[in-house]
């Protein structure tokens, strides 16, 4: 019983694990090689909450076999840190290459693994981690054991490092979400490394995957996969509700120019790099009250409150924005829109095609002026 409220965080934690893979595995219909590895980084996390509260159980007892267990459940703990890093860098890096061979190449990222093993293999002649005494069973620690500690929170602060010069990459979501992924475990291991007593280390790893599955792995059914805007449904129900409440609303539909062009000469990946920085660029040019969503493909949507809004403007911004980016390919990117203000009695899908037809009419005028600047 005193073990069990030692350590009550880890059985919590331990639980949540179990709840989570549970979850997982009820509930993805589709098997994705990000999900297997998150599976994975959640069964490395449980084995660390068994054997750390095991080294401290069987340190010090007396029974055939019990140095054997202290000695080995302390090797596996000190080994499963460094295997937990490089899955959880493993899985930053498939989100943003979405690349499952490039995460083989890289070996799952265990390389500091196998330096950590070696190391264990030359810790059972000389104790340069820690040592168990073969007559009392009693754990000490090794001249050493902080060096791990500092060569661990380094990994850590290198997939940070490894986040920050890969963002461009992706979204700026999918960034924040990882910063939090990473940082849990880092406090965590700082707190325990000030009080050892405080088993807070593998504890807030597990949150950082608790986080890592609700804003990555479950999709939102308001919310789309790629861009992380709002989707069509959430457009549909959001545009009743104004109609209802008889409020003044406007949309503005936007469709890119030649992304089938970009899709075919770059190939997907860049279109839907594409796809995913134009979204970021919406959100930043749009910040009034309303709604961004993607309809699907390259169609986007917002729907703006009150009837001062001028399309004109926000899509003047979205235009200096796209000249701002980096990435060639969106600075050269160019859209068609149309929009239309909500009339009482209107219905909504009048209004949306109405938009619709302005946005196409854009885009055929678009297409000549480019045409005629090719014959001249």
């Amino acid at each position: 019983m005193d073990y069990l409220v030692q350590f009550q965080l880890n059985v919590f934690a331990f639980a949540i694990l179990i709840i989570l893979y549970i979850i997982v595995k009820m509930r993805s219909k589709v098997e994705t090689f990000s999900k297997k590895l998150l599976i994975l980084i959640m069964i490395t996390s449980a084995i660390a909450m068994i054997l750390e509260p095991a080294t401290w159980i069987f340190d010090g007892m007396l029974f055939p076999g019990a140095y054997l267990l202290e000695y080995s459940t302390n090797f596996f703990l000190f080994l499963v840190g460094p295997v937990l890093g490089g899955l959880m860098l493993s899985y930053v890096d498939y989100h943003i290459f979405k690349d499952p061979k490039r995460i083989y190449k890289k070996g799952y990222y265990q390389h500091l693994s196998v330096i950590t093993f070696l190391v264990l293999l030359v810790n059972m002649v000389y104790p340069i981690y820690f040592d168990v005494d073969a007559a009392t069973n009693s754990y000490s620690s090794g001249v050493f054991k902080e060096i791990h500690y500092v060569v661990l929170a380094s990994f850590y602060i290198y997939m940070i490092y490894f986040l920050f010069k890969n963002r461009k990459k992706t979204s700026s979501y999918i960034v924040n979400i990882f910063l939090g992924f990473f940082s849990l475990p880092i406090i965590g291991m700082v707190i325990q490394m000030v009080d050892s007593k405080l088993y807070f280390s593998w504890t807030s790893g597990v949150l950082g995957i608790l986080v890592a599955y609700i804003f990555l792995e479950s999709t939102s059914t308001e919310e789309d996969f790629l861009t992380k805007l709002y989707n069509r449904r959430s457009t549909e129900v959001y545009m009743k509700h104004l109609k209802e409440a008889e409020k003044t609303f406007g949309i503005m539909l936007m469709d890119l120019n030649y992304f089938k062009e970009i899709n075919d000469e770059h190939g997907h990946h860049k279109g839907d790099q594409v796809l995913v920085g134009f979204a970021n660029i919406l959100k930043k040019s749009f910040q009034q009250k309303g709604l961004i969503a993607r309809l699907g493909g390259d169609e986007f949507i917002i729907i703006f409150e009150g009837g001062h809004i001028k399309p004109d403007q926000i899509a003047q911004e979205i235009r200096r924005q796209l000249k701002k980016q980096h990435d060639p390919i969106l600075t050269s990117l160019s859209f068609s829109y149309g929009y239309e203000l909500y009339e009482h009695h209107q219905s909504l899908n009048d209004m949306y095609m109405t938009a619709d037809e302005k946005m196409y009419k854009d885009k055929h005028a678009s297409k000549m002026i480019q045409e005629q600047g090719k014959m001249i």
